[in-house]
């Protein structure tokens, strides 16, 4: 089965090139690019102004037992690009 993944990228474009996080899993891939000039109610610039209710996603997420671990340095050079 065809899986769809999104990626969502709110920012204000300075230039004519837009980075794309994680752009290399996009590589030799079919993809499709939609650009809103106009911010829609769900695509809100800065403070999310939707109220999040505590414990909602309960029993949804699980967190790593190595969550806190120092990251490998292949990560931590990609924070410092």
């Amino acid at each position: 089965a065809l899986q769809m993944i999104a990626t969502r990228i709110c920012q204000r474009l300075e230039s004519d090139t837009i980075r794309i996080p994680n752009a290399s899993e996009f590589i030799g891939k079919n993809v499709e690019v939609i650009v809103l000039l106009e911010p829609t109610p769900d695509l809100v610039f800065g403070d999310n102004p939707r109220k999040r209710i505590c414990g909602s996603a309960k029993g949804q997420i699980q967190i790593a037992s190595d969550f806190d671990a120092p990251l490998p340095d292949d990560v931590l050079r990609e924070f410092h690009q």
